[in-house]
């Protein structure tokens, strides 16, 4: 089998395989002193005195939620891979997501640091024994929590009212593409595959909440970790592929190696053409406020494909 690179998100499978913190579902906690105050995912209750106006992100997808709530204006650091929105990219980086500078951070005063389910334990400590201001959030790897994360960075910047909007946003989206009318297709969700294994996204994962959403059956349900077997594609002969474009490479040449690839090329999917490379890796992977346009997306590929 030939080579073939894996994207961006296998390389931090291993991590996430191992969570930092327990990612409990408590709800936003108030303090009476302050409006600007959370229970983050550790448990651990942040309060500010005043709404932050020197913010360092060290997720991508709390990067999108900032923006979204906009208070991008307010973000003054932020990982190599926080691409989005392209706003974003004039923003200084502090490093990448599994080492960020913890002497450039503090070179850029932040008031507040975010980082989420990426975030290194030993980066936190280091940070906090610095004497910043840092809130773990990391909800449920589901819609809901989605909501949720979006309710807290909204609550602890003090823009509450923005964060309902944009949930709402995400549920007119939800809402309209449950409109479509066709039978669940099965499918499989390309996240890597060829000599290092074949990933997708298994019942454990956000990505699941998003397929399952959208209208289809996700033939890695009952799968958890990332990982599947060639085998199990195979016997489940999924009636759609979702393949978004490798890291590093484009939608085109990613389905070209897919398509070509044994045993991948004997998949009824792939004889007939049924593959969805048309969601970008971005809006349907990450968390966050376009994970309605993920699922609206998604489900009106999936209802072009079954015309």
């Amino acid at each position: 089998m030939q080579r073939i690179r894996i994207p961006f998100l296998i390389i931090v499978i291993t991590i996430t395989l191992f969570p930092l913190f327990a990612t409990g579902q408590k709800e936003a906690v108030v303090s009476e002193q302050s409006p600007y105050s959370i229970t983050d995912s550790r448990g651990v209750v942040i309060t500010l005195k005043e709404a932050p106006q020197r913010i360092v992100s060290l997720s991508p997808n709390l990067t999108e939620i900032l923006f979204a709530l906009g208070i991008g204006d307010k973000v003054v650091g932020r990982t190599e891979y926080c691409d989005y929105p392209v706003e974003a990219s004039d923003i200084p980086t502090v490093g990448d997501l599994f080492s960020p500078s913890i002497e450039k951070i503090l070179s850029l005063e932040p008031d507040l640091v975010v980082i989420g389910n990426l975030g290194q334990a030993q980066t936190i400590d280091a940070l906090e024994r610095s004497g910043l201001t840092v809130a773990f959030i990391d909800e449920g790897e589901t819609l809901e929590g989605t909501s949720r994360l979006i309710t807290k960075v909204g609550t602890l910047t003090g823009v509450p009212e923005k964060a309902l909007e944009v949930n709402q946003a995400i549920d007119d989206s939800v809402k309209k593409a449950q409109s479509f009318s066709f039978d669940p297709p099965t499918v499989y969700y390309v996240a890597g595959f060829g000599e290092w294994g074949d990933f997708t996204a298994t019942g454990d994962t956000y990505l699941h909440d998003i397929i399952t959403t959208a209208g289809a059956i996700n033939i890695a349900s009952d799968a958890v970790n990332w990982g599947y077997q060639v085998e199990l594609i195979l016997a489940h002969d999924p009636d759609i592929i979702i393949l978004p474009a490798l890291w590093g490479s484009t939608s085109e040449e990613t389905k070209r190696i897919f398509t070509t690839t044994p045993p991948y090329n004997t998949l009824t999917a792939v004889k007939e053409d049924r593959i969805i490379t048309s969601v970008e890796n971005s809006i349907i992977e990450r968390q966050g406020p376009r994970s309605g346009q993920a699922v609206l997306l998604l489900a009106q590929a999936i209802a072009n494909i079954l015309r």
